[in-house]
């Protein structure tokens, strides 16, 4: 995958599928490169090397997640998508700081 380099992120992968693997209808799919979580047919979330993007999350949760874990918008092909945040992933016990978002961006999809 191009985004996406599971020999780096496995720990990391492994917490974070610990967790939202739980949650009803979560199911991993490779897509765009990346490694990517769905609720059904909507996207929620998806693993980049050292990090993660979340796709269904307010303005007011970006912003959070912005000042205090320092993400950003996420670039694609030369391309900035503003509602998708990437928060930086460097070691599993960050999965910890960043699964409530990680939630309500799964509730975010479940709503779409």
């Amino acid at each position: 995958m191009k985004f996406y380099d599971e020999e780096t992120m496995q720990e990391i992968r492994k917490e974070l599928e610990g967790k939202i693997l739980q949650w009803q209808g979560v199911k991993p799919k490779e897509m765009m490169g990346c490694l990517t979580y769905f609720c059904g047919k909507k996207f929620f979330a998806f693993l980049v090397t050292n990090g993660i993007v979340l796709t269904k999350l307010s303005e007011d949760h970006r912003l959070t997640l912005s000042k205090n874990m320092g993400g950003e918008p996420f670039e694609m092909a030369s391309k900035t998508v503003k509602t998708w945040i990437k928060v930086p992933l460097k070691k599993p016990k960050d999965v910890k700081l960043v699964l409530p978002f990680v939630k309500k961006s799964y509730d975010g999809a479940l709503k779409t």
